[in-house]
């Protein structure tokens, strides 16, 4: 679940590198000493690695991923170095939010906005009630 919500939000959504050297990718030269954009959400949205990857699903995680198809914390020497504490953090409070609280949307039908970043567009506004014991 935090793998694929992850995915779909992406914190970062791009980052700008330098080409240390003439770089040519399917065709396209990106002469050394520009800076080239990288857009995380054409490898987490691209339907050849998640099939229908508009779609929230947890169970595509099932199944062990190559370098390079999950970068919501970077990766090689740029790698975040707090991605194990934010994936912990998350699961904690997943954990408790869910075991103690009932999450009500007022607008369940409510359209997602993807810039800058994932979220519905009435910033998920929702009724939280306290499970009692």
């Amino acid at each position: 679940v935090v793998d694929e919500t992850l995915r779909l939000i992406t914190f970062a959504p791009f980052v700008f590198r330098e080409a240390k050297c003439d770089v040519n990718i399917n065709g396209y030269l990106i002469p050394k000493g520009w800076t080239a954009l990288t857009w995380f959400r054409n490898v987490h949205y691209d339907n050849d690695i998640y099939p229908n990857p508009m779609e929230f699903n947890p169970y595509r995680w099932n199944v062990t991923r190559k370098a390079g198809e999950f970068l919501p914390f970077g990766a090689g020497t740029r790698l975040c170095p707090g991605n194990d504490l934010a994936k912990i953090e998350i699961s904690i409070f997943l954990h408790h939010f869910v075991m103690n609280y009932k999450l009500e949307p007022t607008n369940p039908n409510c359209s997602i906005r993807h810039l800058p970043h994932t979220r519905p567009k009435d910033n998920c506004l929702a009724r939280i009630k306290k499970i009692s014991a």
